[in-house]
């Protein structure tokens, strides 16, 4: 995944004024409007990697396939590292989904963007697309971040990722409820793509 450094900045080239995924009217309808995304406490993240740990064991990710999720070192303007946990933005108009020609890749309830196995082609256009290189591939296709909804959880229940956090640094809700939560403090990440994630 691309460094949280270029995370914050809005250089990012992805195509906002696209549909985010033509011919998906189904999942468009199922989107009811409240956004799920992430929220990420900076100074609380300790690199433990128990977020990470706990995205393999849910998704079953493999031994030597990149998890869903990953922690990111990155440096501050006082030059003082920080970490941040990422995966899937869960966009407001995912670029991923716009490319896919096999519409694989749709934006359902709770604006959480999911990718179904069976239709995915493996073409990777959705990973040249993503500004945060988010996509990856295993023998089954593209593989992501879906909130654990693939893992059996139900939507607005905490993700596993987030469980495991002993630290509070990373959170999830509606980014309403993020927001609010971090009295008003948390900045969204700022991409064509409207990225659903939140620093602090």
């Amino acid at each position: 995944m691309l460094g949280v450094s270029a995370l914050a900045g809005s250089a990012l080239a992805a195509p906002r004024d696209r549909a985010f995924a033509q011919g998906d009217a189904e999942s468009a309808s199922a989107y009811n409007g409240a956004q799920y995304g992430f929220l990420v406490r900076t100074a609380n993240c300790v690199n433990c990697q128990e977020c990470v740990e706990a995205c393999r064991r849910a998704n079953a990710t493999p031994d030597g396939v990149q998890a869903r999720r990953e922690v990111t070192p990155y440096k501050t303007a006082s030059s003082q590292t920080v970490y941040v946990s990422t995966g899937c933005m869960h966009c407001e108009e995912p670029a991923c989904a716009t490319v896919c020609p096999a519409h694989a890749i749709t934006k359902g309830e709770g604006g959480v963007v999911s990718v179904d196995h069976d239709r995915c082609i493996g073409c990777k256009y959705c990973y040249q697309a993503c500004p945060f290189s988010v996509p990856h591939y295993t023998a089954e296709g593209m593989d992501k971040c879906d909130c654990c909804l693939s893992a059996g959880i139900e939507l607005g229940e905490k993700p596993y990722c987030v469980r495991a956090c002993k630290f509070r640094a990373l959170n999830y809700g509606t980014l309403e409820e993020l927001m609010a939560g971090s009295g008003g403090r948390a900045k969204q990440i700022e991409a064509p793509t409207g990225p659903s994630y939140l620093l602090q």
